[in-house]
């Protein structure tokens, strides 16, 4: 398994920062590019896969444990109790939205249509709202980051508790921020 830190000559750290993993990534790409190199491209293909893993906090905090603890077994994928009840909102929200799509795909004439735009409205709203929620627990997420990072000299199995839960927390967020944004979309917004 590549060590997408070393590749990028970055701390083997839960947190790292974006200003200087950017930096670090251009400058490694503009001496490994394959014109100024002269190879194949597969320096610039490991550069772009260690930068793809590590600028992401999911990603990155399932290497970074692939990686410190590799023999470890896999954390269970349960929703942490923080998220529980956003679980919850998303889904009755994405089941508002379905039916709703499902109402307008049915709506023949501009009146029917017109008729659903209220619906809709609030419902974008409300899409709105729990995208700022989950944003609001992404920067919670990246709090409780910044603190482990704070304490990683231990490397303890407390420690690889905690990076895997936080893991998980990072990975339910995107999932449901992608969700959201997608539904979003289809309404037009």
């Amino acid at each position: 398994m590549p060590d997408h830190f070393a590749i990028l000559a970055q701390p083997r750290r839960p947190w790292l920062d974006d200003a200087a993993l950017k930096e670090a990534f251009h400058r490694a790409t503009a001496q490994q590019h394959p014109d100024v190199a002269g190879d194949s491209g597969e320096n610039a293909s490991a550069l772009n896969a260690a930068y793809t893993v590590l600028r992401d906090p999911a990603s990155r905090l399932r290497h970074l444990l692939e990686i410190e603890w590799p023999g470890a077994a896999p954390a269970q994928a349960a929703i942490a109790p923080a998220l529980a009840d956003l679980f919850g909102k998303i889904a009755a929200l994405r089941q508002t939205g379905a039916a709703l799509a499902k109402r307008a795909s049915a709506a023949q004439t501009p009146l029917a249509r017109a008729l659903l735009a209220g619906d809709q409205a609030t419902h974008r709203r409300e899409l709105e709202g729990t995208l700022a929620e989950l944003a609001a627990a992404e920067t919670a997420a990246q709090d409780d980051l910044r603190s482990i990072d704070a304490q990683w000299a231990a490397r303890d199995g407390d420690t690889r508790d905690q990076v895997a839960a936080l893991q998980q927390r990072f990975a339910y967020l995107a999932k449901w921020q992608a969700q959201l944004r997608e539904d979003l979309f289809r309404l037009g917004a």
